[in-house]
């Protein structure tokens, strides 16, 4: 461990207690009538997402051109690295597994390899794994003096967990549909987000990098906006050629009022988002504004993938709010650990 981040462990451990005392809290109301539960899913799956997003893009940053990544490393860096709250955040759902999804009761209208596979004793050791391993590389990353090497081995690691973790986490809530390209798509999205908050993080603070240096991020951004946006209508559009019912289920589900209206807002912000980054030129405003409008469209396209079954309730609101401030907190002790990589600011004219 380097000396950034033991300086951040004082701090880091009164983090985990309190992270450690929610999800006591969390796991004893799952046990309970699952009270909270489906707000702390939401909350570990979208925190994993930029934890695990953040570490991709680190990775794809070292091997494509250090240059390129250093405006953002040190976010990056902080989001990755607070992978292993995730072991905390997500301890109440292990105690609430037939709750949130089908399979975890009666998985007996399932196929047999599909029913071996989303066993509870085998689901809980696969996911432990994905954070474990992510978390190791992360440490690693941060910690060595060969990033190109660990990065190149790292991602070929990180890749398969994060697809798989898709399909566990997310994909398994409606374990009668199946998309292979669900996988690719998830974690696309992830990596999208991370780069959209390292992007507005960093811009929002006082001492941001040189407008200039952000060109190759701007460029990256609104390249993965685009993918991501098709990747997901490419999924769409080849279950609505299908047309096999199960596969229509999923989307018939999320098409009552409140999934279309989250629908109309991720599409609404992705255009706006195309429509703020298109223009040639780098602008501090500009970057601003699609960052945030990119993290309103993964917020609300992500809601629309969840699709709960019942309006939050107070104490849900409050246990997300909870999870995601914890979560927040680590993430601003790491970023103040974290040595800034940046070799040119500026403060726009």
């Amino acid at each position: 461990m380097n000396a950034e981040v033991a300086r951040a462990i004082p701090g880091t451990r009164s983090l985990l207690l309190l992270a450690a005392i929610l999800a006591i809290v969390a796991t004893a109301f799952a046990r309970a009538d699952g009270t909270g539960l489906q707000a702390t899913y939401m909350v570990f799956v979208i925190l994993a997402g930029f934890s695990m997003g953040s570490l991709a893009l680190l990775m794809i940053g070292h091997l494509m051109n250090e240059h390129w990544l250093v405006p953002i490393r040190s976010e990056a860096e902080a989001a990755a690295l607070t992978m292993p709250l995730l072991f905390l955040i997500g301890l109440p759902l292990a105690f609430g597994l037939d709750q949130l999804f089908p399979w975890a009761e009666a998985r007996g209208d399932l196929p047999p390899a599909r029913a071996s596979f989303l066993s509870p004793f085998f689901y809980l050791a696969r996911s432990a794994g994905y954070i474990l391993v992510g978390s190791l590389i992360a440490y690693r990353l941060a910690d060595t003096r060969k990033p190109r090497r660990v990065s190149g081995i790292g991602l070929a690691l990180l890749t398969p967990i994060m697809t798989f973790a898709a399909y566990d986490w997310v994909l398994s809530r409606d374990p009668h549909w199946w998309s292979s390209l669900f996988g690719f798509a998830f974690a696309l999205s992830q990596v999208l987000a991370a780069l959209a908050a390292a992007i507005l993080i960093t811009l929002l603070t006082p001492e941001h990098a040189a407008p200039k240096r952000m060109v190759s991020l701007e460029r990256a951004l609104l390249t993965l906006l685009l993918l991501a946006v098709w990747t997901w209508f490419g999924q769409f559009l080849i279950v609505w050629l299908a047309n096999l019912p199960a596969e229509a289920a999923w989307y018939l589900d999320r098409a009552d009022r409140p999934g279309l209206v989250l629908l109309a807002i991720a599409i609404a912000s992705a255009l706006v988002a195309v429509a703020i980054l298109v223009p040639s030129g780098v602008s501090r405003r500009a970057m601003i504004a699609g960052s945030a409008f990119v993290l309103v469209q993964h917020g609300a396209h992500m809601l629309f993938i969840f699709h709960p079954d019942r309006p939050p309730s107070w104490f849900d609101l409050a246990l997300a709010l909870a999870g995601a401030a914890i979560w927040a907190g680590a993430f601003a002790l790491l970023m103040r650990a974290r040595p800034t990589y940046a070799d040119e600011t500026a403060e726009d004219p």
